[in-house]
């Protein structure tokens, strides 16, 4: 809570009401200067006390500018900056840094990349990008078919950059067969990215602290404009993120992160848990302050999580605790097979729905992996529930998008040769593959960019004229494009112009057999050329295509919903990594059994840790009812199997625990319930 007054030198000053945050917030909140480490619990209100923080900051002296705040997610920097402004309206909150790391260190790139030898109009590249010029380097390689696969090495080359790993690092340190071989795999990569003006996710960062630890003017800038660093969700980060966050802190010191080390899921992807472990010995004097009440779940719950994870021992000590009662305890049920679970759980939603005790968009099924969802979605049609998938294909996905995407990466970065290949002959323009191999040749030879080999008569003059034609047309046009674009406005027509001059949108009617797919897949270039004018509403009238292809690449595709009113009405399907930071009333937790979760390769990697926080995760996004189901029997390929009942039921308190019959779920309907029923069957044929 805000109220202001206006102080005798008429600057604005703001009594802040801390009272509605419990002693530890307030403590966390207050707390302003050198290194502090926020445990925050599950459900414990931490976006509340960073908010808060900031508020108390800025109503302490501190600049708004000299505050940065950092998280993992675009969703959460927006939710964290919207409730900035709810709360500090009368701060301008665009002099205010509220990003991602990702979006942050693009931001230092851009200003000051070009001392490492990359344009300030640099590339983002994607995954699909980094696959493709692995494949490349391998065949330049002789890497074949029966030797390590495509992503082996681009898991390697993304591994050692989050570990701060060089190629001579690699060679030195490693005794494998393949060290040798993906050292040099990694050299070639970061040549052709640096030729070709791109970085991909990982050098974003990696080449920020590079740019510090070589320039130190550069840093000193940064470090005196960021005078207190904020970071969320700590656990998360790995070595590289770690390094930037302890670098820019520099001698002042003042940094607080924010994390649940119970809620480290993303080993598996370099996220490193000792950041927040060893905090505080890595910034001597640190004060820890522990969030335990929790505003979400019942005590049962909470009780039961705390009761399996304090299994683990490399961990911050902290006990859950709510006001909202103990609760109803935890079912678990069991099936005989994976359809009859499935089967289950449909009778359920409908039970519970039918009974008026929650509707749909209060439900999650959460599943270990994103296999065991097909049995669900079938049980769940037959049934007529409505569903939605988190993580599912995304719009942003597909061919026609990413083809449209490729044509503006181009405008923008004309040594984006990735961008090129992709769409030189989509559609088609009579450029055969001989014609584009020997563009090819001729890079390779000269190491010139291929747009501008497409500019030279001497290359064109080997080609078919046909071909030769199509090519200085393709470039012409990109030439007019970009000097287009390098105008600020008119961001949306812009880019249907340009798809309109390169003859896309026509010719995705000759890319696709049918007519009916090609209209389909025009109105979806169309709708993304529509994201574009919305994403120009937002920003105004300074948008431009830079801004436009950062921001789509910086968001990460399950972050894009297509349709966000589907989820309030629909029972969510999703994957426990995908439902961190997530709540709903009621939970199911499906297939707990023994190698399936916890997984076979977590048990195979003595990696069971990490796969109980993953459970800790799946129980506490439970707010009132927490079900839990497993099948007797599943089916792996041909064959059938026994399961067992996972480990991480054993380890849960016997007397917070019903195992009972599927049937005592189901009550019969009161008179009521069904006078109800009839009530709603006469409203809806009436």
């Amino acid at each position: 809570m805000l109220c202001s007054q206006k102080s005798t030198a008429n600057r604005e000053l703001w009594v802040l009401n801390l009272d509605h945050l419990n002693p530890e917030q307030q403590e966390a909140v207050r707390t302003t200067e050198g290194p502090l480490l926020v445990l925050a619990g599950a459900g414990t209100g931490k976006t509340s006390v960073i908010t808060h923080r900031v508020a108390w900051m800025l109503n302490h002296g501190v600049a708004s500018e000299n505050i940065l705040a950092v998280t993992f997610t675009n969703k959460a920097a927006d939710e964290m900056r919207a409730r900035l402004e709810d709360l500090l309206p009368q701060v301008d909150h665009k002099i205010m840094s509220v990003s991602t790391f990702h979006s942050f260190c693009c931001r230092v790139l851009r200003a000051d990349v070009h001392h490492l030898g990359y344009t300030r109009r640099f590339g983002i590249a994607d995954a699909s990008d980094e696959e493709g010029l692995i494949k490349q380097v391998m065949g330049e390689m002789g890497i074949g078919k029966g030797d390590l696969d495509v992503n082996f090495f681009k898991n390697g080359v993304s591994h050692a950059k989050n570990n701060l790993q060089t190629p001579e690092d690699i060679r030195s340190n490693s005794k494998r067969d393949w060290a040798a071989t993906l050292a040099e795999l990694y050299e070639r990569y970061q040549r052709h990215l640096c030729n070709m003006n791109l970085l991909d996710f990982d050098d974003l960062l990696l080449q920020t602290l590079n740019l510090w630890k070589q320039h130190s003017d550069v840093l000193a800038k940064y470090q005196d404009r960021y005078r207190y660093i904020l970071v969320d969700e700590y656990q998360d980060t790995n070595k590289v993120q770690s390094e930037l966050m302890r670098t820019l802190a520099g001698d002042r010191r003042n940094i607080c992160v924010v994390g649940d080390d119970d809620q480290s899921i993303y080993g598996w992807r370099g996220a490193d848990i000792t950041n927040i472990l060893e905090f505080p010995n890595i910034f001597e004097g640190t004060r820890v302050v522990t969030l335990e009440q929790n505003y979400r779940s019942t005590n049962v719950i909470l009780k039961a999580a705390g009761h399996v994870i304090n299994r683990n021992e490399n961990r911050h000590a902290k006990q859950l605790w709510s006001t909202r009662g103990e609760g109803d305890p935890i079912r678990v049920f069991e099936a005989d097979n994976e359809t009859e679970e499935a089967q289950l759980i449909a009778r359920m939603i409908t039970q519970v729905t039918y009974e008026q005790r929650s509707g749909y968009g209060d439900m999650a099924i959460l599943f270990r992996s994103n296999f065991q969802t097909r049995p669900f979605e079938q049980s769940l049609r037959d049934a007529n529930i409505p569903y939605c998938i988190v993580g599912a294909k995304s719009f942003y996905e597909r061919r026609e998008i990413k083809d449209a995407v490729a044509y503006l990466r181009l405008v923008h970065n004309p040594r984006d040769d990735l961008a090129l290949l992709r769409v030189l002959n989509t559609p088609p323009r009579g450029i055969g593959d001989k014609s584009i191999d020997n563009l090819k040749q001729y890079q390779k030879i000269t190491g010139k960019p291929i747009l501008e080999l497409m500019h030279s008569e001497d290359v064109l003059k080997d080609m078919q004229p046909a071909a030769a034609e199509s090519l200085r047309c393709f470039a012409s046009t990109s030439d007019d494009a970009e000097k287009t674009f390098s105008e600020v406005g008119g961001l949306a027509e812009k880019i249907h112009r340009y798809l309109d001059n390169m003859a896309y949108l026509e010719g995705l009617g000759r890319i696709y057999k049918s007519h009916a797919e090609g209209v389909a897949r025009r109105e979806n270039v169309i709708e993304f050329v529509n994201s574009a004018a919305q994403y120009e509403a937002r920003i105004g009238g300074t948008a431009t295509l830079q801004m436009f292809l950062e921001a789509f690449s910086l968001t990460d595709d399950s972050e894009r919903v297509d349709d966000q009113s589907e989820e309030d009405s629909s029972v969510t399907l999703l994957t426990v990594h995908a439902a961190k930071g997530l709540e709903f009333p009621y939970i199911f937790i499906v297939g707990m059994e023994q190698n399936l979760f916890p997984h076979e390769r977590s048990i195979r990697d003595y990696m069971v840790d990490e796969e109980r926080r993953l459970f800790y995760v799946a129980v506490t996004r439970a707010k009132n009812n927490l079900i839990m189901t497993r099948a007797r029997q599943r089916q792996k390929y041909d064959k059938r199997y026994s399961t067992r009942l996972s480990q991480f039921i054993h380890e849960l308190p016997k007397e917070l625990v019903e195992f009972p019959e599927a049937d005592e779920f189901f009550s019969p309907a009161t008179g009521n319930q069904v006078d109800d029923v009839f009530s709603q069957l006469r409203t809806r044929f009436s």
